[in-house]
């Protein structure tokens, strides 16, 4: 199952990717989804000094590990190692920047699910609320980029 979001984020691309990428660790500054995140693992890719990215949601904990990190494409990608729902056989993400002008950049998020045996049938409705998560998890990143603070729901889930 894949779901592909994009959106037009007014910056231009380098502060966009600064956020993205540079502070790649730093997303519970600004998910609602999120309150903590850190970073560990020895690198094993050049331009990033770390592999995997631990973060605390309401859900429990879960970790990411760094499948690609491109800063001259602007481009990143994780898979998910631990903490996704028992049948989800593997999960991946790839979040791209293109720029869009002098002051605006487009990112597309492409999120990406496979599921364990049978369990598939479950698509349509892990496709929607999915959805719903990576359209939050994108408003989110929009409004702190465009204006330098969370968005107010992530101050109000303080």
């Amino acid at each position: 199952m894949k779901i592909i979001r994009e959106l037009v984020i007014k910056k231009p691309i380098e502060d966009v990717w600064e956020v993205l990428g540079n502070q790649f660790a730093d997303i519970s500054k600004w998910s609602s989804l999120i309150s903590s995140s850190e970073v560990s693992g020895e690198s094993k890719m050049t331009n990033v000094s770390y592999s995997i990215r631990s973060t605390e949601t309401a859900n429990g904990p879960t970790k990411q590990e760094l499948t690609a990190f491109d800063p001259a494409n602007h481009m990143l990608s994780y898979k998910a190692i631990s903490g996704t729902p028992a049948f989800f056989k593997s999960v991946h993400a790839e979040w791209a920047l293109t720029s869009s002008g002098q002051d605006a950049t487009i990112l597309m998020l492409d999120f990406e699910v496979k599921f364990k045996g049978i369990t598939g049938i479950l698509s349509p409705i892990v496709k929607k609320k999915l959805g719903k998560v990576g359209d939050e998890l994108l408003e989110d990143f929009q409004y702190y980029v465009e204006n330098g603070t969370p968005h107010p729901r992530k101050t109000a889930s303080k």
